[in-house]
């Protein structure tokens, strides 16, 4: 297949283009000013291109599938950087799905967020309700308003589907996220602070199961949207008390008396129609340290 994968440096998204590209023709759009993170290949086509300033005629012709799996590099910056989370999280999609649509693309898939729901200290399944009256903030609100707007162009495609991954992790990702930073916390005896004893309870997922399940939709056809999550519920003090073990370093836990809503993905369609997650938590962060141990 001829697949065009939308921000191809993101650490699903490179992991995917490097599995990918050993069986089909990959074409990864990367941001104009980035060096790509994935391996060249014959069968890979590097595309640069700024996302908040797209030419759909650059993009290449009989794509037989489509991965949008960008997002703003600056989602944390509000409202600095609002009209970047706008062009990349909302507008750009939209002008990729209306350019699939006429060019004949069959699959697509947009990768959303596990923190769209507002169901708190409850595994929320993908028909969770959403209460709209809840604040989100802006980059979670535009993924959301993404989702609703791409939605309605899913009966032009033999394969829609919305993701919704929930903390994944691995090799090489931005220290910035969840885990690298606890890593980083615990490594360099820096404080992390837990509110309530246990703190907030997630199911994060290895990079690689996240890519198997990514892979996996494009033998599933119809109109869907997936939580892709690992199989694992942990708090955050329990994952701190993991990665202090494989450091063997004590972690600096500083427990604040205030409540934090957990973030638990159901993943029982993801587990029946894409992928069983096959990789424990302890045995990723093992991956994970001894990578950047390295």
């Amino acid at each position: 297949m001829r697949i065009l994968i939308i921000g191809a440096n993101g650490l699903l998204a490179r992991n995917l283009v490097n599995k990918l590209s050993d069986s089909n023709e990959i074409f990864a759009l990367i941001n104009h000013e980035s060096q790509p993170k994935f391996v060249l290949k014959k069968s890979l086509t590097k595309i640069h291109q700024d996302l908040s300033d797209i030419d759909l005629t650059l993009l290449p012709d009989k794509i037989d599938v489509v991965y949008y799996l960008a997002q703003s590099n600056r989602f944390r910056e509000f409202p600095e950087g609002v009209s970047d989370m706008m062009e990349v999280n909302i507008n750009t999609p939209i002008k990729l799905i209306e350019w699939a649509r006429t060019s004949g693309v069959k699959k697509f898939i947009y990768a959303s967020s596990g923190g769209v729901y507002t169901n708190p200290n409850e595994a929320v399944t993908e028909v969770s309700e959403i209460n709209a009256n809840e604040v989100l903030g802006f980059y979670l609100n535009s993924k959301l308003c993404a989702e609703m707007l791409l939605n309605t162009f899913a009966r032009y495609f033999e394969t829609f589907t919305i993701i919704r991954p929930f903390f994944i992790y691995g090799k090489e990702q931005n220290e910035t996220m969840l885990i690298p930073r606890l890593i980083n916390s615990i490594k360099n005896e820096k404080q992390i602070t837990i509110f309530g004893e246990e703190g907030l309870k997630i199911n994060p997922i290895y990079v690689d199961d996240a890519v198997e399940a990514s892979i996996n939709i494009l033998s599933f056809k119809g109109s869907k949207t997936f939580n892709i999550a690992g199989d694992e519920v942990m708090s955050l003090k329990a994952i701190c008390m993991l990665i202090s073990k494989i450091l063997d370093k004590k972690p600096n836990l500083i427990h604040e008396n205030k409540t934090q809503n957990d973030l638990i993905a159901d993943i029982s369609l993801m587990k029946a129609h894409l992928h069983y997650p096959v990789i424990r938590l302890e045995e990723g962060l093992n991956k994970l340290i001894s990578h950047k141990e390295g």
